[in-house]
């Protein structure tokens, strides 16, 4: 995909607000100085917010040994995430695909992005042959068959 960082993450909030738009929720983006929330969604139906934080990549999955044998999608994260669980806010990773192609929807909720955030961290702290300085910086990851059904998980909406 062409384009900075910038783009590819506004292309993917676009998508992610014609998704909510299909299936009748209204969403709104927010301003870029509102922290930890991309998207404010209204449910009309059961007359309900909620707010959704959108990471978007266009990169192909890899493998990390450290974290499973089969391929991952990854989205970079920050430190800040390891704190972010909270019942309305829900995270849709985006994985964008050439233009032509719908990406892919990949819906968690904030409580386990901040669980795997935290784990996956400190265990890739605890591996390291010599002891490193910890960043800011953190992942989450996807394996690419998708086992906790996270992808199109739509349903999230009328669950959370």
């Amino acid at each position: 995909m062409k384009g900075d960082n910038v783009q590819i993450a506004l292309a993917g909030e676009y998508h992610v607000l014609a998704q909510l738009a299909q299936r009748g929720l209204i969403g709104s983006l927010t301003l870029s100085n509102t922290k930890g929330v991309d998207i404010l969604v209204f449910d009309p139906q059961k007359e309900r917010f909620f707010r959704v934080e959108v990471k978007t990549t266009h990169l192909s999955p890899v493998y990390e040994r450290l974290f499973g044998a089969e391929r991952f999608y990854i989205w970079q994260m920050k430190e800040k995430h390891e704190t972010c669980g909270h019942p309305n806010l829900i995270f849709c990773f985006v994985h964008l695909r050439p233009p032509a192609e719908r990406p892919d929807f990949f819906l968690v909720p904030s409580t386990v992005v901040a669980e795997y955030v935290r784990w996956q961290h400190q265990r890739w702290l605890d591996t390291r042959n010599t002891p490193v300085a910890s960043t800011s910086m953190r992942k989450f990851r996807i394996e690419e068959s998708d086992p906790r059904g996270y992808k199109e998980n739509w349903t999230i909406f009328e669950r959370a």
